[in-house]
């Protein structure tokens, strides 16, 4: 049994007309009449009461008539829903977590996303920026965040540079520093500066130890904290104090305020980038890189 012996009988069913439903079919009349008979013989029931004159459904053939039409519905929907699917508006788009310093864009991205393309769920897996771009390789997430000054040069990424922003010193409120206009390298030396992540994955350990470099300051010791969140709390309680992008406004939501490095030779930059395949044939990436694209456009966001 194939689809077309359902839509043959079911064509017949509705006219009970043979010479009619030939005609919706756009068939001739002997072969649809074959079609019905194969069935009939494929199912071993008689589906129609046939004479010269007149046609009619048996029982058995009004109970396969619903049944036929369930399953032409089912698989019209579900063609229906593949063609979305190709044109990226169903499925399910993998992201990997950003945290904070995507507040100012990412929320707007999503809603401008999900009202264009309610059909795809979006899911945020915790990871870390190192393991994002594991991630990515693997095919576990979509889209990535990643940060540095030459991610737009990785092999493999194609990249979206969506927020660029210099370096602070960040402190909670209560810290003696929280009252200077400015700070230079050399006031950390008595601090215990945390950094984000693993040493040897770590961005934010490897650009704190690149402006040390640059400045030609010997560097403070440092202690990894596992977590963006864990890391805000540390400086929140005065447990130590980070570098951290000047974007990110943390007064009000931890207490946290970030100052202004003064330095004579390092460049103190700060550049996020979302990050996918280069080879992603994926629908669902091209239509969320073109959303972020759009919906970049804030304090700190990276132009063209």
């Amino acid at each position: 049994m194939e689809l077309r012996h359902l839509r043959y009988f079911v064509a017949v069913a509705e006219e009970l007309n043979f010479r009619k439903a030939a005609e919706r079919l756009n068939v001739t009349r002997p072969a649809l009449s074959k079609q019905i008979k194969d069935l009939e013989e494929d199912t071993g029931v008689k589906l129609l009461n046939r004479d010269t004159v007149s046609v009619s459904l048996t029982d058995a053939g009004s109970v396969f008539l619903r049944g036929a039409r369930q399953i032409l519905d089912q698989v019209q929907q579900t063609i229906r829903l593949a063609r979305e699917a190709q044109d990226g508006r169903q499925g399910e788009l993998r992201i990997g977590s950003v945290g904070q310093i995507a507040a100012g864009f990412l929320p707007e991205a999503l809603k401008a996303f999900g009202a264009e393309f309610p059909g795809v769920e979006v899911l945020f897996v915790e990871m870390t920026p190192a393991e994002q771009l594991k991630a990515l390789a693997e095919g576990r997430i979509h889209l990535g965040f990643a940060y540095g000054r030459e991610v737009d040069q990785s092999p493999g990424l194609a990249s979206l540079r969506l927020v660029t922003s210099i370096f602070g010193v960040s402190v909670s409120k209560e810290h003696p520093f929280a009252s200077r206009s400015s700070l230079s390298l050399r006031d950390l030396g008595s601090q215990s500066l945390l950094c984000l992540g693993e040493e040897n994955s770590s961005a934010h350990r490897r650009s704190i130890e690149r402006i040390f470099e640059e400045e030609g300051v010997k560097q403070a010791a440092m202690r990894k904290i596992s977590g963006f969140e864990a890391l805000l709390t540390m400086i929140a309680a005065d447990q130590g104090v980070s570098l951290l992008p000047e974007v990110l406004d943390l007064r009000k939501s931890h207490g946290i305020t970030t100052i202004p490095l003064d330095l004579e030779k390092a460049q103190p930059d700060f550049t996020m980038w979302a990050v996918w395949k280069n080879n992603d044939p994926s629908p669902l990436v091209r239509n969320f890189a073109r959303i972020l694209r759009t919906n970049r456009g804030h304090p700190g966001s990276a132009p063209d």
